[in-house]
């Protein structure tokens, strides 16, 4: 999530358009430097939740599908019946694709909703968490039964 302010020239701009197209902050010229800086500091002491943060799952209720459980608000992972330690890049891709059963995720859509904060990554970390995921969760990864490639496209969990 990024705080947005906006600086306007006219002061008949209306404040509510600015708000209702995604503003944090309104701010008609002539302004001090001195009010810019503090409502930027303002703004960045704000709490931010980033997209699709724990809170979200944790109203999720458990799931299971092809003898996965999944449990968003313990944060655990059943594979017929034995827990599997997870991190939490691998918890939450395994929880946005069990719950969209048969849905294809590019690498691109999946580097949006897993990945938090400001860390760079390629689309082949994807490639890399997936593998980790089959080594957790999969009797053989080498021919995967619940994650699925999609060659060319990207990946998905087993249809139900």
């Amino acid at each position: 999530m990024c705080a947005a302010s906006i600086a306007c020239a006219r002061a008949s701009t209306d404040p509510r358009a600015a708000a209702a197209g995604g503003a944090d902050d309104y701010l008609t010229k002539p302004f001090g430097v001195r009010e810019l800086v503090a409502r930027a500091r303002a703004l960045l002491r704000r709490p931010r939740q980033p997209a699709g943060a724990a809170s979200s799952e944790a109203a999720d209720p458990p799931l299971t599908i092809h003898g996965i459980e999944i449990d968003p608000a313990r944060r655990r992972a059943r594979v017929e019946g034995r827990d599997v330690d997870l991190t939490d890049q691998e918890f939450r891709l395994l929880h946005l694709l069990a719950t969209h059963a048969g849905i294809v995720f590019s690498r691109e859509a999946l580097l949006s909703k897993i990945w938090r904060g400001d860390t760079f990554v390629t689309v082949r970390s994807v490639d890399t968490l997936v593998k980790r995921l089959r080594r957790r969760i999969e009797s053989d990864p080498a021919n995967p039964r619940f994650l699925l490639t999609v060659w060319g496209v990207g990946y998905k969990f087993a249809d139900v």
